[in-house]
């Protein structure tokens, strides 16, 4: 029995694989804030929530905090994905790492993380890989983990999230 769900498990795994290579996985179509599904299920930019993802970016670049950001989405009356009155930290802070926004998407195997598979242009980007690329060294920037001899650790410095 145990051979059997381990046979079971590599299929699978191997499936998941190879549709994440060939480009059919579901993943790569999976619904995500800014966009909608067409009558096909593929991803076609939401013009009116997809404004809201330009203005987080935009924000964001501009020297807001993401909690800033969530004061203003606030302000607007702009309701979060989930459709609550305010939005949440993780959900600006995944927005503004996901690379999907840009039209690329990057699949990881599940198991070991040893494999990537990337498909470029499979949907509309709403922002563009310069935008995405400035963010994610923004936030570098912010960041008050460092990476040194003695590990990953927080700085000693006084941290703030806003533009210096």
């Amino acid at each position: 029995a145990q051979a059997e769900n381990e046979s079971r498990s590599d299929n699978i795994r191997l499936g998941l694989a190879h549709r994440a290579a060939t480009g059919t996985s579901g993943l790569y179509t999976r619904k995500l804030y800014g966009y909608k599904k067409n009558k096909d299920g593929e991803l076609v930019v939401a013009e009116e929530t997809a404004k809201v993802v330009r203005n987080i970016f935009r924000w964001y670049l501009d020297g807001d905090s993401v909690l800033g950001i969530i004061k203003k989405l606030a302000e607007a009356g702009i309701p979060s994905p989930a459709g609550k009155e305010k939005w949440n930290k993780r959900a600006i802070e995944t927005m503004l790492v996901n690379e999907k926004y840009t039209g690329t998407v990057t699949l990881l195997d599940s198991a070991s993380h040893e494999f990537a598979y990337q498909m470029k242009d499979c949907i509309p980007p709403i922002i563009t890989e310069g935008e995405y690329r400035e963010v994610q060294e923004e936030k570098a920037k912010r960041s008050n983990v460092v990476t040194d001899d003695n590990g990953t650790h927080r700085s000693n410095k006084k941290y703030s999230s806003k533009r210096k």
